[in-house]
């Protein structure tokens, strides 16, 4: 895997436990207003699709650069309607921000770029033995 790969991992880990250590297990999580946290948890969101984007060296295999942003961008869309609804319209059942905290952890979680990242190497390896 190239360096700019693990480099990428590695910011992307330390943001993700620094995510957890001090917001999301913080003693304090409640006290914070909700639109705050849920600006805090947007701007993770889009931050590790940044470095995702920047990182991950997807041009030489173009269809895995768009499954990259369809998810990502489908999955901020998913979050954003139901939030604009949140903050507009009427606060969200329980059982719905459950799955959108789900789909969040999806899209911020160090998992989905080391399987691009994987599937990345495998397929650029099968490439060249053609």
């Amino acid at each position: 895997m190239p360096r700019k790969f693990w480099i990428g991992l590695t910011v992307l880990f330390l943001l993700y436990s620094a995510y957890y250590i001090f917001f999301i297990e913080s003693p304090n999580f409640e006290l914070i207003p909700r639109k705050i946290r849920h600006l805090i948890k947007f701007s993770m969101l889009i931050t590790v699709y940044l470095i995702g984007l920047r990182q991950l060296n997807l041009e030489k295999i173009a269809w895995m650069q768009t499954i990259w942003h369809i998810v990502h961008i489908s999955g901020i869309f998913i979050i954003t309607s139901f939030g604009a609804f949140d903050w507009i319209v009427h606060p969200l059942p329980l059982n719905i921000r459950v799955i959108l905290f789900e789909i969040n952890e999806f899209l911020i979680a160090p998992t989905l770029y080391v399987s691009m990242g994987l599937l990345h190497k495998f397929l650029l390896e099968e490439k060249k033995e053609e």
